[in-house]
């Protein structure tokens, strides 16, 4: 087979990108039509079963969709994800604005599917709930994107013998990050899975919030993980990679 050149393997990358994309928004707002419809008669009374069922579709809808794309792109799926890796020095720019762009159709075109397949109202925009201010919603999602950024810099970008089990760890964060902020934001962290939902629903209230608190999330974590690799953060605990304990 021919060498393929850098634009060829970042549009293969790219593509990679809108394919897990896809499952994962597929699986997760799927999820939340599920939740909503086998919960109907008791959500106003306890939604605590529904949101822990949400939680886990995006959860382990993550980790799926990321263990089919890290040895191909990555599995970054999330622009602020990608801010935070271009931060940190782990990504070029091309790739970041590649990688946002293909999130963002595969977001879409996930929420399209559902809206069309899930019977009932589609119900996955991100939105204000429980007279949740703008402030509070917003250093909600800065603060649980940082986490995740955080998360993915040293169990996935830096790697160790723990590596192996990043998607299934970041999935794992994921999965409490929904049980956290549904009830206050229906939980973002990602603003191509808000900008997909809000254009199948046209619910775009508030909508910068998940775009620039998650960015600013990002950019907090790359500032981070660049303070411990100037420190040299592999020699403060060192043999933690040891084959065995000496």
């Amino acid at each position: 087979m021919p060498q393929q050149s850098d634009a060829a393997k970042l549009a293969i990358r790219s593509a990679t990108e809108f394919l897990a994309m896809f499952i994962f928004i597929f699986i997760a707002l799927g999820g939340v039509q599920s939740a909503l419809k086998t919960n109907a008669a008791s959500l106003a009374l306890n939604p605590t079963l529904a949101f822990i069922e949400i939680s886990l579709c995006f959860g382990f809808g993550l980790a799926t969709a990321i263990f089919f794309a890290y040895r191909i792109s990555g599995g970054a799926l999330n622009p602020a994800v990608n801010f935070g890796l271009f931060v940190a020095g782990a990504m070029d720019i091309s790739s970041a604005v590649a990688y946002s762009v293909a999130q963002m159709a595969g977001a879409t075109a996930a929420c399209g599917a559902v809206s069309l397949i899930f019977p009932g109202k589609f119900a996955g925009a991100n939105q204000l709930f429980d007279n949740t201010t703008i402030a509070q919603a917003f250093f909600l999602e800065m603060i649980l994107t940082f986490g995740l950024v955080l998360t993915v810099l040293f169990l996935a970008v830096e790697k160790s013998k723990i590596t192996f089990y990043a998607p299934m760890m970041i999935g794992v964060y994921v999965f409490i990050a929904h049980l956290l902020a549904i009830p206050y934001t229906n939980t973002s962290i990602n603003p191509a899975r808000s900008f997909g939902a809000s254009v199948i629903t046209g619910v775009w209230k508030d909508h910068w919030i998940f775009w620039v608190a998650p960015l600013c999330g990002g950019a907090l974590a790359g500032g981070v993980h660049r303070f411990y690799k100037m420190v040299e953060f592999e020699k403060l605990n060192p043999g933690q990679d040891a084959a065995r304990i000496v």
